[in-house]
């Protein structure tokens, strides 16, 4: 195998590495709208809003009893 073709076969899969990474960008959008909407709320507009710990509502319950 020459080293061209080496180089070439290595790019074509990091290049193929985009899809499941765009898959999970995609995928976690939602939450980082969310998660930032929370801290701009509480950090930047000083609202009384309790922060967003988990994406789950039981495990946000389970830390927010935890802080306690």
């Amino acid at each position: 195998m020459t080293s061209s073709l080496a180089w070439d076969i290595s790019d074509t899969f990091n290049g193929l590495m985009m899809f499941p990474n765009l898959i999970g960008v995609v995928a976690l959008s939602p939450l980082v709208v969310k998660i930032t909407r929370n801290y701009v709320a509480r950090k930047i507009k000083n609202k009384e809003v309790a922060p967003v710990l988990s994406y789950d509502a039981d495990i946000q319950k389970e830390m927010e009893n935890a802080e306690k």
